[in-house]
């Protein structure tokens, strides 16, 4: 298994385009499409309620590092960059109102 090295932005190691929870900004809402992870980790982010499918609110980030306080499912979590960085997300589309 290759071992993850994290990165940032949307030209990370997963490819151009791929948005990561570490990415997404303070008050954002976001789909977890995958994640991308070894067992150990996938399995802490599981018991937290980071699945595929899932809706997560990033609720405090700070600007240059710390943990990303999240929101799912009415309860807060802290999850370190390095973590985060491991969930691949995308913006939940909310319908427009004519």
């Amino acid at each position: 298994m290759r071992r993850w090295r994290g990165g940032r932005g949307p030209s990370g190691p997963l490819g151009p385009g791929v948005l990561t929870l570490a990415d997404v900004e303070e008050g954002a809402e976001v789909i977890v499409r995958s994640v991308v992870a070894g067992y150990g980790a996938a399995g802490q982010l599981a018991e937290m309620g980071i699945t595929p499918g899932a809706i997560v609110k990033v609720v405090r980030k700070d600007v240059v590092m710390g943990p990303i306080e999240v929101e799912v499912g009415g309860a807060r979590f802290l999850i370190g960059r390095g973590m985060a960085s491991k969930v691949v997300v995308e913006p939940v589309r909310k319908p427009s109102v004519p």
